[in-house]
Parts: C-alpha cells; sequence; structure tokens
C-alpha cells in the first residue's frame, strides 16, 4: 500500500566520475561515497528505520522520512562534503579524490515498496531534488524553494543563501538557492558556473517569435490606442500568438491544402475585431494562458520588449527588436512592410 510522508532529500553527484579514472578507481570513489555518506548519517544520529539510500551510478540520494530537525538535510550534506574534504586531504592519488554536488529538496512523497520488496520513495520532490543538484559545481549545495522558505526564517541562516532562476526542459524555469557560508569545510561559494554571466551568443528569433514581432509592429498603434485598459497586455499577447502559428502554419502548408487556421475569424475580422474578441475572455484566464506563452514562446527575448522585468508589455517591441528581426528574417520583415524606421 502506497503511504505519503514528509521526505527530505539530499541527492550527491560525483563530479566527473568517469573522467581520467580507472574501473578501480572508480570503484573506490563509490566505496569511498558509500561510507562518507553513512558515516554522516550515523554522525547526525538519523535512524536508519527512517532512512532510504538509493544509489545512481555515481552518487546517492538519501530520503530522510519523516526525521525531526528543521535543517536536518542541510546538516547532512556539510557534514558530507567536510568528510569528502578529509578524504581528499589524506588521498595522495588524484584518481581516487573526488568532488560532489549536491541538491537539497523536501516535499510530500509517496513511501512506496519497490519490485524488490524494498521500501522505495516516489514524486515530485526527489525528482526536483535532482534537477536542483545538476545546476551545482563541485562542492556546491543547492536547495529548492521548500527548503529556503523554511531555512531563511531561522536567524543561522537568514543571510546564507543566493537565488538563482534555473531554466528546465522545454523552457520552463525554477528557482534554485544557493547556500553560502565561510565556515564550512569543502564548501563552494563560487557562483555555480551554470548561472554566471557570460558573453554569449545572442538567441537568434525563432520563426514563430519573428512572426509574433512582425504582427506586434504592425498593430503597434491600436495597441497603444488601448492605454488604461488593464487587460490589454493579456489580450494582446494572446492574439499575437495566435496570429504567429496562423502565419507559421501558412508557411508550411503545401499548395494543395488548406492551412490550419488558430485566431478567430481570421482573414475575415480586422486586428480590432478579433482583439475585442479575445478580450471577452475571463480575466484569470487571459492571464494564465498570456503567462504561459510568454514563458513558452517569448522569455528568451526578454531585452527586446518594453517594461521591467516584472511587467513586460511584450507587445511593444523595443528598436532592438525591430532591427533583430530585420537583420534575422528581413523575408518576414520585408512581407509585413516593416523597415528600420518601423523602431
Amino acid at each position: 500500500m502506497v503511504q505519503t510522508a514528509r521526505i527530505q532529500y539530499v541527492f550527491v553527484d560525483v563530479v566527473g566520475f568517469t573522467k581520467d579514472r580507472s574501473v578501480e578507481a572508480q570503484s573506490d570513489v563509490i566505496a569511498s561515497l558509500n561510507a562518507v555518506v553513512s558515516n554522516s548519517l550515523a554522525k547526525l544520529k538519523v535512524p536508519m528505520e527512517s532512512t532510504v539510500l538509493l544509489p545512481t551510478g555515481d552518487g546517492i540520494a538519501t530520503a530522510l522520512i519523516d526525521v525531526p530537525g528543521f535543517d536536518v538535510h542541510l546538516q547532512l550534506a556539510l557534514h558530507i562534503l567536510r568528510l569528502v574534504a578529509e578524504h581528499n586531504h589524506t588521498t595522495p592519488e588524484p584518481a581516487r579524490r573526488f568532488e560532489l554536488r549536491i541538491g537539497i529538496n523536501e516535499n510530500v512523497d509517496n513511501v512506496l515498496e519497490d519490485i524488490n520488496g524494498r521500501r522505495n520513495v516516489a514524486g515530485a520532490g526527489i525528482s526536483m531534488a535532482q534537477r536542483i543538484m545538476d545546476k551545482a559545481d563541485g562542492g556546491q549545495v543547492l536547495v529548492g524553494s521548500a527548503v529556503y522558505d523554511t531555512l531563511r526564517q531561522r536567524e543561522r541562516y537568514m543571510s546564507s543563501f543566493n537565488a538563482f532562476t534555473a531554466r528546465g526542459k522545454h523552457g520552463t524555469t525554477f528557482t534554485v538557492y544557493q547556500f553560502v557560508s565561510k565556515d564550512a569545510p569543502g564548501l563552494s561559494v563560487t557562483t555555480p558556473s551554470v548561472f554566471v554571466a557570460k558573453r554569449r551568443e545572442i538567441e537568434k528569433f525563432s520563426r514563430y517569435s519573428a512572426y509574433y514581432v512582425a504582427h506586434a509592429v504592425a498593430n503597434r498603434e491600436f495597441l497603444r490606442s488601448r492605454k488604461g485598459d488593464a487587460a490589454r497586455d493579456y489580450a494582446a499577447v494572446i492574439l499575437l500568438s495566435l496570429l504567429a502559428k496562423d502565419s507559421e502554419d501558412a508557411v508550411d502548408t503545401p499548395g494543395h491544402k488548406e492551412a490550419t487556421i488558430h485566431t478567430w475569424r481570421a482573414g475575415l475580422a480586422t486586428f480590432e475585431e478579433q482583439y475585442h474578441h479575445y478580450h471577452e475572455l475571463e480575466f484569470w484566464v487571459m492571464a494564465e494562458f498570456s503567462h504561459l506563452l510568454r514563458e513558452k514562446h517569448l522569455k528568451l527575448y526578454d531585452e527586446h520588449f518594453e517594461g521591467a522585468e516584472w511587467d513586460k508589455s511584450t507587445w511593444l517591441i523595443k528598436n532592438s527588436g525591430v532591427t533583430k528581426l530585420l537583420v534575422e528574417w528581413p523575408q518576414i520583415a520585408n512581407a509585413f512592410g516593416i523597415t528600420a524606421d518601423a523602431g
């Protein structure tokens, strides 16, 4: 029978496990890691009956089931790092020294029996713990929002976290918090490399986004005239997104077939009439739907939309966005009659 419980996760992973290591060295590293985790659990007096240890090949996911203590997961992670630092200090051979990256999370998840008849855990909490860990570098501890919300209220942890926005699959984002402390042996407090601001190649507009920008520029004056309309930004994003989808499908559909139409009365109604149609949607439906569309298709290009980070007018294109469209998708810009003056 499946039961649920409050589970705290400490997900550890050996950085560069197979790099420049023989099979024998890999086995020794795993043996050392097993000893470190076991010793740390014993040091913190965590009952084994409240613990599930899940080997992952080059790491271990430790699940603490209904274990008392608001910070036992963090203390376990720090003790593990301390023992790893001691191990590395006394191990002369580089191939048998190792670094760990650690992700911590907590959630009410399922406690169940696996195919081998052993107790196991499953749920969103452990999946997120791995995703959090994947953003860390060696010696770093990252925690999820649930953990942060608990620890940040405690005096000893109030100034101990740096927040970062992480990007997951399919363009989704989530927040992770790096634990930083000056007196934790083995802990790295440098910014995780995935979050370090780098001089990166600017993401090219996708074709969909290029059509979105083109429709936005072409209808900018009407949308500007709706100043004071609380739902304008939401209705605009929905309509422009559907128009962009129709433009893409029109290009992709062979001449002997009819393209799929997504926009209400496409080709029959004016932009203003279409706007008023979508404006009649329930307010919060508009707000949520437009947010999802922005996150999925437009977030990468935030710098080209007007407004603050938290309040983007995702229909009002900056001069930089118009220039980007002209350079990257001149054929689309030409089809809409957009020139450099449109910025």
